[in-house]
């Protein structure tokens, strides 16, 4: 008897140490997941190309794809908020999608958005509009903050638009199943001199790094933040001309990496 007890042990233990990751499925785009109200956890991906969101069961099976639509010339740039009742009371699936393009001639970024039903009808169309975020307003009271740019004039025009929502238990649910965004953008792109960096960091965060690599990903600089400000003036003009990558890292976080041009 001690022996089979010493034998499966043994089996035990060496399972466990000979335990790795194994590769589950490769999707060819930037994919994420999301907890939906009654439907569960959905995986999900941003088609550039196709301006699409596919939406996949955690089968990898597809499970519903949404067409996005885009003025020619623009890019869809951002996909989020994909839920059921947060936009809306129907029976169909929701999402804020934000697309953009570049005007080489004048060197801007044109940024818009939209809320929509999974069918591609418009609930909500907002011009200028490159960051979208809930935020909370109130102990139970959450509305949808639109953060709009104009780089078309110098200096750039800056307004922010406030949506109510459906005052529906999902809204309270989707913001705790999520954590905090950061809003994260560097003006004009591309630079020459002078560029001012817009940030807000989440709450209860009181500090933070903004790091800025090159191409190479090479670290060029880097740069306190805290939250008794929301922007940072940086002189470029010292630095190469090229393509440089920014981002900000807070405790164990790490933002996603986003693009500046230095001419």
């Amino acid at each position: 008897m001690k022996k089979f007890i010493g034998t499966v042990a043994i089996l035990i233990t060496f399972l466990a140490t000979n335990a790795q990751v194994t590769l589950d499925k490769t999707y060819n785009y930037s994919t994420s997941v999301v907890k939906l109200e009654t439907l569960g956890y959905k995986y999900y991906l941003m088609d550039v190309p196709k301006a699409q969101c596919r939406i996949y069961n955690l089968d990898h099976s597809l499970f519903k794809t949404i067409n996005l639509s885009v003025p020619n010339n623009f890019y869809i740039a951002d996909v989020k908020y994909i839920s059921e009742n947060l936009f809306d009371n129907d029976d169909g699936l929701e999402l804020v999608y934000t697309y953009y393009k570049y005007n080489t001639a004048q060197q801007y970024y044109e940024y818009n958005s939209k809320i929509i039903n999974d069918d591609g009808s418009v609930i909500q169309s907002i011009d200028g509009a490159q960051y979208i975020y809930l935020n909370k307003t109130n102990d139970d009271v959450y509305k949808l903050f639109a953060y709009c740019f104009d780089y078309s004039i110098f200096p750039e025009k800056v307004w922010t638009n406030i949506y109510n929502l459906p005052e529906t238990p999902a809204v309270s649910a989707y913001i705790r199943s999520n954590r905090p965004d950061v809003l994260l953008n560097v003006f004009p792109n591309p630079a020459t001199e002078t560029v001012k960096v817009a940030y807000s960091l989440p709450e209860n965060v009181n500090s933070g790094k903004l790091h800025l690599i090159d191409n190479t990903g090479r670290a060029v600089d880097q740069f306190t933040i805290d939250n008794h400000t929301d922007f940072l003036s940086l002189d470029v003009s010292q630095f190469k001309s090229g393509i440089y990558h920014y981002f900000i890292e807070y405790g164990n976080t790490r933002t996603p990496s986003k693009k500046l041009v230095i001419r």
